[in-house]
Protein backbone atom coordinates (compact mmCIF):
# COMPACT_ATOMS: atom_id res chain seq x y z
CA UNK A 1 0.00 0.00 0.00
CA UNK A 2 1.66 3.57 -0.91
CA UNK A 3 1.29 5.94 1.97
CA UNK A 4 1.10 10.15 0.95
CA UNK A 5 2.76 12.39 3.39
CA UNK A 6 5.23 15.10 3.79
CA UNK A 7 9.40 14.39 3.88
CA UNK A 8 12.23 16.75 4.68
CA UNK A 9 14.07 17.08 1.23
CA UNK A 10 17.35 16.21 3.51
CA UNK A 11 15.81 12.92 3.98
CA UNK A 12 15.22 12.09 0.31
CA UNK A 13 18.76 11.05 -1.76
CA UNK A 14 18.63 10.41 -5.68
CA UNK A 15 19.99 7.40 -7.85
CA UNK A 16 23.13 7.44 -8.81
CA UNK A 17 22.00 6.42 -12.13
CA UNK A 18 19.45 9.00 -12.62
CA UNK A 19 19.20 11.15 -15.77
CA UNK A 20 21.08 14.59 -15.25
CA UNK A 21 18.50 17.51 -14.25
CA UNK A 22 17.52 20.10 -16.94
CA UNK A 23 18.25 23.77 -15.21
CA UNK A 24 16.07 25.20 -17.66
CA UNK A 25 13.14 22.78 -17.15
CA UNK A 26 13.55 23.43 -13.46
CA UNK A 27 13.54 27.01 -13.78
CA UNK A 28 10.30 26.47 -15.44
CA UNK A 29 8.62 23.99 -13.29
CA UNK A 30 9.38 25.94 -10.12
CA UNK A 31 7.95 29.25 -11.47
CA UNK A 32 4.65 26.76 -12.12
CA UNK A 33 4.73 25.38 -8.86
CA UNK A 34 5.34 28.84 -7.02
CA UNK A 35 1.98 29.91 -8.88
CA UNK A 36 -0.09 26.78 -8.75
CA UNK A 37 1.35 24.19 -6.36
CA UNK A 38 2.45 20.61 -6.86
CA UNK A 39 0.18 19.16 -8.78
CA UNK A 40 1.56 15.21 -8.33
CA UNK A 41 3.58 14.18 -5.34
CA UNK A 42 6.54 12.63 -6.22
CA UNK A 43 7.53 8.89 -5.64
CA UNK A 44 9.97 7.48 -3.04
CA UNK A 45 11.13 4.38 -0.87
CA UNK A 46 12.60 3.48 2.06
CA UNK A 47 15.72 2.00 1.37
CA UNK A 48 17.84 1.31 4.58
CA UNK A 49 17.23 4.50 7.01
CA UNK A 50 16.75 6.86 4.17
CA UNK A 51 14.07 7.61 1.29
CA UNK A 52 15.46 7.16 -2.44
CA UNK A 53 13.60 9.12 -5.12
CA UNK A 54 11.64 6.53 -7.70
CA UNK A 55 10.54 9.06 -9.99
CA UNK A 56 10.25 12.98 -9.39
CA UNK A 57 13.52 14.46 -9.72
CA UNK A 58 13.03 17.58 -11.35
CA UNK A 59 9.90 18.58 -9.37
CA UNK A 60 12.47 17.57 -6.36
CA UNK A 61 14.71 20.35 -8.16
CA UNK A 62 12.71 22.45 -8.24
CA UNK A 63 11.60 22.40 -4.56
CA UNK A 64 15.13 22.44 -3.83
CA UNK A 65 15.47 26.04 -6.05
CA UNK A 66 12.78 27.35 -4.25
CA UNK A 67 14.18 26.81 -1.06
CA UNK A 68 10.99 24.41 0.47
CA UNK A 69 12.13 22.31 3.46
CA UNK A 70 9.77 19.50 2.90
CA UNK A 71 7.43 17.81 -0.51
CA UNK A 72 4.53 15.46 -0.50
CA UNK A 73 5.51 12.22 -1.68
CA UNK A 74 4.07 9.02 -2.44
CA UNK A 75 6.00 6.43 -0.12
CA UNK A 76 5.83 3.04 -2.28
CA UNK A 77 7.14 -0.28 -1.69
CA UNK A 78 9.79 -1.59 -4.76
CA UNK A 79 12.45 -3.90 -5.25
CA UNK A 80 15.29 -2.68 -7.23
CA UNK A 81 14.41 -3.29 -10.22
CA UNK A 82 10.93 -1.98 -9.96
CA UNK A 83 11.97 0.99 -8.75
CA UNK A 84 15.04 1.59 -12.01
CA UNK A 85 11.89 1.00 -14.40
CA UNK A 86 9.68 3.54 -12.75
CA UNK A 87 12.27 6.27 -13.04
CA UNK A 88 12.86 5.31 -16.82
CA UNK A 89 9.20 5.08 -17.94
CA UNK A 90 9.32 8.77 -16.32
CA UNK A 91 11.94 9.73 -18.51
CA UNK A 92 10.67 8.26 -22.13
CA UNK A 93 7.68 9.92 -21.24
CA UNK A 94 9.95 13.47 -21.55
CA UNK A 95 9.89 14.65 -25.09
CA UNK A 96 12.90 16.12 -25.02
CA UNK A 97 14.78 12.80 -23.91
CA UNK A 98 17.98 12.91 -27.02
CA UNK A 99 17.76 9.34 -29.25
CA UNK A 100 20.91 8.42 -27.07
CA UNK A 101 19.44 8.87 -24.13
CA UNK A 102 16.11 7.30 -25.23
CA UNK A 103 17.78 4.45 -26.92
CA UNK A 104 19.52 3.70 -23.91
CA UNK A 105 16.86 3.75 -21.72
CA UNK A 106 14.83 1.36 -23.43
CA UNK A 107 17.14 -0.94 -23.80
CA UNK A 108 18.15 -0.99 -20.16
CA UNK A 109 13.73 -1.04 -19.64
CA UNK A 110 13.65 -4.23 -22.00
CA UNK A 111 16.64 -5.96 -19.48
CA UNK A 112 14.77 -4.85 -16.56
CA UNK A 113 11.51 -6.52 -18.23
CA UNK A 114 12.70 -9.94 -18.88
CA UNK A 115 14.81 -10.01 -15.66
CA UNK A 116 11.25 -9.73 -13.98
CA UNK A 117 9.67 -11.64 -17.31
CA UNK A 118 11.64 -14.26 -18.18
CA UNK A 119 9.59 -16.24 -20.20
CA UNK A 120 9.54 -13.44 -22.42
CA UNK A 121 12.95 -13.82 -23.63
CA UNK A 122 13.67 -15.34 -27.25
CA UNK A 123 14.68 -18.72 -27.39
CA UNK A 124 14.31 -21.71 -24.67
CA UNK A 125 11.72 -23.89 -23.83
CA UNK A 126 8.33 -22.84 -22.64
CA UNK A 127 5.57 -23.99 -20.44
CA UNK A 128 2.18 -23.93 -21.84
CA UNK A 129 1.37 -21.38 -19.06
CA UNK A 130 4.33 -19.05 -20.03
CA UNK A 131 3.15 -19.67 -23.48
CA UNK A 132 -0.08 -18.09 -22.52
CA UNK A 133 1.02 -15.68 -20.62
CA UNK A 134 3.50 -13.32 -22.91
CA UNK A 135 0.08 -11.59 -24.37
CA UNK A 136 -0.38 -10.14 -21.24
CA UNK A 137 3.29 -8.76 -20.43
CA UNK A 138 4.68 -8.11 -23.97
CA UNK A 139 7.78 -5.96 -23.25
CA UNK A 140 6.86 -3.29 -26.05
CA UNK A 141 2.93 -3.63 -25.11
CA UNK A 142 3.64 -2.75 -21.53
CA UNK A 143 6.00 0.12 -22.27
CA UNK A 144 3.72 1.95 -24.39
CA UNK A 145 1.01 1.54 -21.79
CA UNK A 146 3.57 3.45 -19.68
CA UNK A 147 4.95 5.95 -21.86
CA UNK A 148 2.52 6.82 -24.66
CA UNK A 149 4.66 5.74 -27.43
CA UNK A 150 4.00 3.40 -29.65
CA UNK A 151 5.06 -0.11 -29.75
CA UNK A 152 7.42 0.26 -32.81
CA UNK A 153 9.04 3.07 -31.94
CA UNK A 154 10.01 1.27 -28.54
CA UNK A 155 11.45 -1.88 -30.47
CA UNK A 156 13.48 0.38 -32.71
CA UNK A 157 14.97 2.36 -29.82
CA UNK A 158 15.60 -0.83 -27.75
CA UNK A 159 17.32 -2.38 -30.57
CA UNK A 160 19.54 0.64 -31.05
CA UNK A 161 20.27 0.69 -27.57
CA UNK A 162 21.36 -2.89 -27.68
CA UNK A 163 23.53 -2.66 -30.72
CA UNK A 164 25.13 0.58 -30.79
CA UNK A 165 28.22 -0.11 -28.00
CA UNK A 166 28.39 2.05 -25.74
CA UNK A 167 31.67 4.25 -26.72
CA UNK A 168 29.96 4.93 -29.58
CA UNK A 169 26.68 6.22 -28.18
CA UNK A 170 28.70 8.40 -25.87
CA UNK A 171 31.39 9.78 -28.79
CA UNK A 172 27.78 11.14 -30.86
CA UNK A 173 25.98 11.96 -27.82
CA UNK A 174 25.22 15.69 -28.32
CA UNK A 175 26.65 16.20 -31.90
CA UNK A 176 24.97 16.69 -35.14
CA UNK A 177 25.69 12.53 -35.37
CA UNK A 178 23.10 11.65 -32.76
CA UNK A 179 19.95 11.49 -34.72
CA UNK A 180 17.55 8.29 -34.57
CA UNK A 181 18.26 7.52 -38.45
CA UNK A 182 22.25 7.57 -37.44
CA UNK A 183 21.89 5.31 -35.15
CA UNK A 184 20.09 2.33 -37.31
CA UNK A 185 23.15 2.67 -39.86
CA UNK A 186 25.52 1.97 -36.79
CA UNK A 187 23.54 -1.04 -35.49
CA UNK A 188 24.48 -2.75 -39.24
CA UNK A 189 27.81 -2.84 -38.39
CA UNK A 190 30.49 -4.58 -35.99
CA UNK A 191 31.79 -3.01 -32.49
CA UNK A 192 35.11 -1.70 -34.68
CA UNK A 193 33.47 -0.67 -37.51
CA UNK A 194 31.00 1.41 -35.04
CA UNK A 195 33.63 3.13 -33.72
CA UNK A 196 35.35 3.67 -37.04
CA UNK A 197 32.66 5.38 -38.83
CA UNK A 198 31.51 7.79 -35.92
CA UNK A 199 35.18 9.28 -35.52
CA UNK A 200 35.16 9.43 -39.17
CA UNK A 201 31.68 11.06 -39.47
CA UNK A 202 32.67 13.21 -36.43
CA UNK A 203 36.00 14.40 -38.04
CA UNK A 204 34.48 15.44 -41.24
CA UNK A 205 31.81 17.47 -39.66
CA UNK A 206 34.76 19.08 -37.63
CA UNK A 207 36.87 19.80 -41.11
CA UNK A 208 33.66 21.07 -42.97
CA UNK A 209 32.76 23.57 -40.79
CA UNK A 210 36.30 24.31 -40.10
CA UNK A 211 36.68 25.40 -43.69
CA UNK A 212 33.37 26.97 -44.09
CA UNK A 213 32.26 30.69 -44.40
CA UNK A 214 30.45 32.73 -41.40
CA UNK A 215 26.71 33.18 -42.29
CA UNK A 216 23.88 33.93 -40.38
CA UNK A 217 20.30 33.22 -41.52
CA UNK A 218 20.12 36.42 -42.41
CA UNK A 219 22.26 36.53 -44.90
CA UNK A 220 20.44 33.55 -46.65
CA UNK A 221 17.15 35.15 -46.38
CA UNK A 222 17.39 38.68 -47.70
CA UNK A 223 15.84 39.74 -50.32
CA UNK A 224 18.24 40.58 -53.59
CA UNK A 225 18.35 43.84 -54.41
CA UNK A 226 15.86 44.84 -58.02
CA UNK A 227 18.85 44.54 -60.98
CA UNK A 228 21.32 42.46 -58.86
CA UNK A 229 23.32 39.96 -60.41
CA UNK A 230 23.59 38.11 -56.65
CA UNK A 231 22.52 34.53 -56.66
CA UNK A 232 18.62 34.53 -55.18
CA UNK A 233 18.24 33.69 -51.31
CA UNK A 234 19.13 29.85 -50.04
CA UNK A 235 15.48 28.21 -49.55
CA UNK A 236 16.28 24.71 -48.73
CA UNK A 237 15.02 24.23 -45.18
CA UNK A 238 18.04 21.73 -44.30
CA UNK A 239 20.59 24.48 -45.34
CA UNK A 240 17.85 27.10 -43.27
CA UNK A 241 17.62 24.78 -40.03
CA UNK A 242 21.50 24.29 -39.94
CA UNK A 243 22.39 27.96 -39.94
CA UNK A 244 19.20 28.56 -37.70
CA UNK A 245 21.00 26.01 -35.33
CA UNK A 246 24.59 27.61 -35.94
CA UNK A 247 23.10 30.53 -34.18
CA UNK A 248 20.65 29.46 -31.90
CA UNK A 249 24.12 27.20 -30.42
CA UNK A 250 25.75 30.31 -28.88
CA UNK A 251 22.32 30.69 -26.37
CA UNK A 252 22.98 29.53 -23.15
CA UNK A 253 19.78 28.52 -20.75
CA UNK A 254 21.34 30.85 -17.40
CA UNK A 255 20.84 34.23 -19.98
CA UNK A 256 17.41 32.98 -21.33
CA UNK A 257 16.36 32.63 -17.54
CA UNK A 258 17.95 35.85 -16.34
CA UNK A 259 16.32 37.91 -19.16
CA UNK A 260 12.95 36.36 -19.62
CA UNK A 261 10.22 37.02 -16.72
CA UNK A 262 8.68 33.89 -15.78
CA UNK A 263 5.39 33.92 -18.05
CA UNK A 264 7.08 34.92 -21.32
CA UNK A 265 9.60 32.27 -20.56
CA UNK A 266 6.80 29.34 -19.58
CA UNK A 267 5.17 30.41 -22.46
CA UNK A 268 8.54 30.04 -24.59
CA UNK A 269 8.66 26.58 -23.10
CA UNK A 270 5.37 25.77 -24.58
CA UNK A 271 6.57 26.97 -27.78
CA UNK A 272 9.82 25.18 -27.80
CA UNK A 273 8.24 21.95 -26.60
CA UNK A 274 5.92 21.98 -29.78
CA UNK A 275 9.39 22.29 -31.64
CA UNK A 276 11.32 19.38 -30.16
CA UNK A 277 8.14 17.71 -30.94
CA UNK A 278 8.90 18.49 -34.43
CA UNK A 279 12.45 17.80 -34.46
CA UNK A 280 11.78 14.25 -33.16
CA UNK A 281 9.39 13.72 -36.35
CA UNK A 282 12.68 15.16 -38.52
CA UNK A 283 14.97 12.49 -36.64
CA UNK A 284 12.90 9.57 -37.68
CA UNK A 285 12.26 10.56 -40.80
CA UNK A 286 8.26 10.80 -39.88
CA UNK A 287 6.04 13.77 -41.42
CA UNK A 288 2.44 14.13 -39.25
Amino acid sequence: MSVVRYLSLSDIRRRPDARAIDKAAVASLADSIREIGLRCPINVRLVGDQYELVAGSHRLAAFELLGESEILVTEVVDDDLHAEMAMIDENLCRSELSAVDRARQTARRKAIHEALHPETRHGGDRRPEQVAKLASCSFAAETAIATGQSERAIRRNAERGARVIAEVLDLVRGTHLETGAYLDKLKTLSPNDQVTAARRDLAQRRTARASAPKRGVSTRTQAVPPGSEAAPPATDPHELLIALLDELGVLSAAAVIAQCPPRERAALCTRLSHLIDVFHQIMEGVAP
